[in-house]
């Protein structure tokens, strides 16, 4: 009981500090981020405009537009991130701690894969159009919302002085907030997908294996939803 009370009562305080650092610390960038997107869906709907008046598959339509609003959202995070240098710095971890990063990402995949039992594998076309729309989904989002969220952003609160557990738990809930889930069910899925990005982040000191699980979850959805 020594050790409840003092935790019950700073509840409180770290409420607020994790307030402050959503709405004060990180609005700049988070509200960029959702300039980003608005633009992005303005490229959309004008790439779709454009590829009316050619003969295309609806498909090949919609992954050409998927990948140009991909690429308007994401390219201008990229320079920002990358200019700022900050994103990239890998800290020294011990070998226990990376094998504890290895094995959060391992377990991320395989609750993904298990949630696909049952579902028949789409498979991948490689299409040009296809190959598009995996390069944006596999390769592009990743490593922009990794060097972003683990990085740019992470890098931006431990300048301010912000605990490292604090900063897990700011940039998870960001990350889900930015994905906009219409549901509980894909609320909860963005949610677990940020904490354990944020704690591979944690655990193996840098964005190099926070990258790598993204990618490869993004790549076990899309064999079953297809391109």
């Amino acid at each position: 009981m020594q050790y409840l009370f003092p935790a019950l009562k700073s509840i409180p305080r770290n409420m607020l500090t994790l307030l402050r650092m959503i709405f004060i610390d990180c609005t700049v960038p988070i509200l960029f981020l959702f300039a980003m997107d608005f633009i992005a869906q303005i490229a959309k709907v004008l790439t779709a405009i454009i590829l009316a008046g050619w003969s295309f598959e609806t498909v090949v339509n919609h992954r050409i537009g998927y990948t140009v609003a991909m690429a308007a959202a994401k390219l201008p995070l990229l320079s920002i991130c990358l200019s700022r240098r900050l994103a990239i710095v890998q800290s020294f971890r011990s070998a226990r701690s990376i094998k504890i990063a290895l094995a959060i990402g391992v377990c991320l995949l395989g609750v993904n894969l298990l949630a696909q039992l049952g579902v028949s594998d789409v498979g991948l076309e490689f299409s040009l159009s296809a190959i598009l729309k995996i390069v944006a989904t596999c390769v592009l989002a990743p490593v922009v919302e990794e060097l972003f969220f683990r990085g740019y952003l992470w890098a931006r609160l431990q300048a301010r002085g912000y605990g490292e557990v604090s900063i897990i738990i700011c940039t998870a809930l960001l990350f889900a907030a930015i994905h906009l889930p219409d549901n509980f069910a894909s609320l909860f899925n963005y949610l677990r997908m940020g904490f354990s990005f944020s704690l591979i982040r944690y655990f193996s000191g840098g964005i190099g294996l926070p990258i790598f699980f993204h990618a490869a979850m993004n790549f076990i959805v899309i064999r079953h939803i297809g391109v």
